[in-house]
Parts: structure tokens; C-alpha cells; sequence
């Protein structure tokens, strides 16, 4: 079913709680496009009798310089900070470690732009240098992984991919299982 609340409280948290980093818009609401709502209210709000969310692939596809890494990094921001799922690991990955930090730098930025983040979320490494944000209340984090270096026990709670065309076999993708 489709919980709209659910749904909605993914959306708005875009609106009411990050900002738009980069470029002219920078520090303004981060209002999510329409086809952006449409990916973000569905991952959030379609759940299974049990509430749990009913989605637990999505394959988000668009062309270069499109807004797809903004709202992942955002989506990966809301599951530890707005979810209240207790240890939640969130990873944004890729297949090179500098390709990981591209998402990961967004979510980073919007962390510091949003006063409630702010107040919430703590960062691991000093500035220019994180490699976590960690939601110390609920013992959930965040953070940027590669395929390049092995991987092996993450209990992803959301695994965010980018470039998955680069990646030379499935084993990140795989993790996510």
C-alpha cells in the first residue's frame, strides 16, 4: 500500500531540511523536482503489510548533469536522520573511491548547511576530510565506499550506487542484499 504520510515526510524533509549546494542555488530549499518526488515518495512511502518499505531495488537513470546525485545524497541523509531505524548503515558507493565521495561531499555540504542536520549529525574527520556522519542517538551512519577496496560485512540498511556501469563485477551491488 501507499502510505502518503510516509511518502510526503520523505519529500518535505528535502524541502525543510536540506539545502541546495553548488552553483547559483546554493543554500536555498532543496524543492525536488517532480520526477525526483516521484522516486523519493515511492521509495519512502510504498510499504509491505508490515511497514516495512515495499521497494528495496530502485534503478534511477537519467542523463549527466541531471540531478541525480543531489537527491541520493539527500535520500541517504534522510534514512539514518529521519527514519529512527536504530543502526542504520547507509553507504554511498562506487566503483573508485573519488566517484564514491562525489554523493558523499553532497551529503556533507547539505549536513552543514541545515541547522537541524547540524545540531543532529556528527562528522568523522576534520573538515574537507570526512569519512562518516554518524547519528550518535540512534548509532547510524553514513559513508562513501569503493569496489576497488573489498568489501565485506556492511548490513546496509541503504546503499546508494553511483555509476554502476563501472563497476566490474556486482560484488557492491551484491552487498546490499
Amino acid at each position: 500500500r501507499l502510505d502518503l504520510e510516509k511518502a510526503d515526510r520523505a519529500i518535505r524533509f528535502f524541502a525543510e531540511v536540506l539545502r541546495l549546494v553548488g552553483g547559483e542555488h546554493e543554500g536555498k530549499p532543496f524543492i525536488l523536482a517532480d520526477w525526483q518526488k516521484f522516486v523519493v515518495g515511492s521509495l519512502f512511502g510504498w510499504v509491505n503489510q508490515d511497514g516495512y518499505r515495499r521497494f528495496r531495488v530502485a534503478f534511477v537513470e537519467a542523463r549527466k548533469a541531471s540531478g541525480k546525485s543531489p537527491p541520493a545524497g539527500g535520500t541517504g541523509l534522510c534514512m539514518p536522520a529521519a527514519e529512527g531505524e536504530p543502526g542504520a548503515e547507509v553507504y554511498a558507493a562506487a566503483a573508485k573511491k573519488d566517484q564514491s565521495q562525489i554523493l558523499f561531499r553532497d551529503a556533507v555540504a547539505m549536513v552543514r548547511q541545515s541547522p537541524a542536520l547540524a545540531q543532529r549529525l556528527t562528522f568523522s574527520g576534520g573538515p574537507g576530510r570526512e569519512w562518516n556522519i554518524a547519528y550518535l542517538q540512534t548509532g547510524s551512519f553514513m559513508r562513501a565506499i569503493a569496489s576497488d577496496n573489498s568489501q565485506s560485512g556492511p548490513r546496509p540498511h541503504g546503499a546508494l550506487i553511483d555509476e554502476i556501469h563501472e563497476h566490474k563485477d556486482s560484488t557492491v551491488v551484491e552487498m546490499r542484499r
